[in-house]
């Protein structure tokens, strides 16, 4: 191994832990709040480190949302993954989307799209990187929805109602701690989408009931 290819493996190594470190700290802090010192110490790096490959917050703050979206990406892959395997059904997308958007990944994006609202450098970020997230949501939606009566806008409609849901019980999760209550909206809203025949209708015996 060279020794370039040895720094270069140790500079990708830094940058990991600064973004792991990064999102670790907006997710205890806020953006606003989180400090490039925050940052250092949070990945156990020097701050002159940090600033070796991110020389100011602003850039910083770029490249973890950057970074924090391509994970989205990634979970996105699996989920395609499992489709070809068998592995996921129309029923085990949406409880996937489900812990997607009440976990810590979805609580750091909510930072991001507040941020977003009032800084452009924020948005310009955001705004092409996630939609690189819905469409490749969307691509596997398409996939699973078995119903031959309703058109792509349709499907897509139902889409974006299903994670503007999900995204929203994530939101109410930060002041409403009722796992019960989610859990019964999650059901009424697959029932929901069965009886709009998006996917398979079960007899009366196998009806989902809250």
């Amino acid at each position: 191994m060279s020794q370039r290819q040895t720094q270069e493996e140790r500079s990708r190594h830094t940058q990991a832990k600064i973004m792991q470190g990064t999102l670790e700290c907006i997710l205890e802090k806020g953006i606003r709040a989180t400090s490039t010192v925050d940052v250092a110490r949070q990945a156990g790096v020097s701050r002159g480190a940090l600033m070796h490959h991110y020389p100011s917050k602003e850039a910083l703050m770029q490249a973890a949302l950057e970074d924090l979206l391509n994970q989205e990406v990634v979970s996105v892959k699996e989920m395609a993954d499992g489709i070809k395997a068998g592995t996921l059904d129309f029923d085990t997308l949406i409880d996937t989307l489900h812990d997607h958007f009440k976990g810590n990944l979805y609580m750091v994006t909510l930072e991001y799209l507040t941020a977003a609202r009032t800084d452009a450098s924020i948005k310009e970020v955001l705004e092409p990187l996630a939609a690189r997230f819905n469409a490749s949501l969307e691509a596997i939606w398409e996939q699973l929805l078995i119903s031959t009566l309703h058109s792509s806008h349709e499907k897509r409609v139902a889409l974006n109602a299903t994670l503007c849901m999900m995204r929203g019980m994530g939101a109410q999760s930060i002041w409403r701690d009722d796992p019960a209550l989610y859990r019964d909206m999650l059901t009424f809203w697959k029932q929901t989408l069965i009886d709009q025949g998006f996917s398979e209708r079960v007899d009366s015996k196998r009806r989902i009931h809250i």
